[in-house]
């Protein structure tokens, strides 16, 4: 949507420059007008062109969403009560708005009452689908010792 949006606005500006300066060229004899305004709408637009692509590659990377504060969330997540642990939390982005999260909580709970907490959690942070596994702590105590002693 913003790269359609960026080429119907770089058109807009493209024919009212060229209106514009057809006239001021018509009526004044400055031909110096016509690069000016070209290089006047390359400047509107390549701002935003930059913003887009670095959107775009956060996006393709599955890089955590801008403004997304992920070390908040962690901590609220490891708030609730009966956690003991987060860990494996990835935040991505599938597409603009469509923010995707995976998470192992260490927590005694078979999550009936946990897992609508992270669903609130999440929601407040604009995530809008999520995938957690609950393990319990003996699990967790396992997959340290793999993690430290390959």
């Amino acid at each position: 949507m913003k790269s359609a949006y960026l080429e119907v606005m770089g058109d807009l500006l493209g024919s009212v420059a060229v209106i514009i300066g057809a006239l001021l060229i018509r009526f004044t004899g400055w031909t110096w007008v016509d690069p000016l305004l070209g290089a006047a709408i390359g400047l509107w637009v390549l701002p935003r062109t930059w913003a887009l692509l670095r959107a775009s590659v956060n996006v393709l990377l599955e890089g955590v969403p801008d403004g997304l504060n992920l070390t908040g969330l962690r901590r609220e997540l490891a708030a609730l009560p009966g956690v003991t642990d987060v860990h494996d939390l990835h935040v991505w982005s599938v597409t603009g708005g469509v923010n995707n999260l995976t998470a192992h909580l260490v927590a005694p709970d078979t999550g009936a009452e946990l897992l609508p907490r992270v669903q609130e959690i999440a929601g407040r942070h604009g995530i809008t689908h999520s995938t957690v596994q609950i393990e319990g702590p003996d699990a967790h105590s396992d997959h340290e010792s793999e993690a430290l002693h390959p």
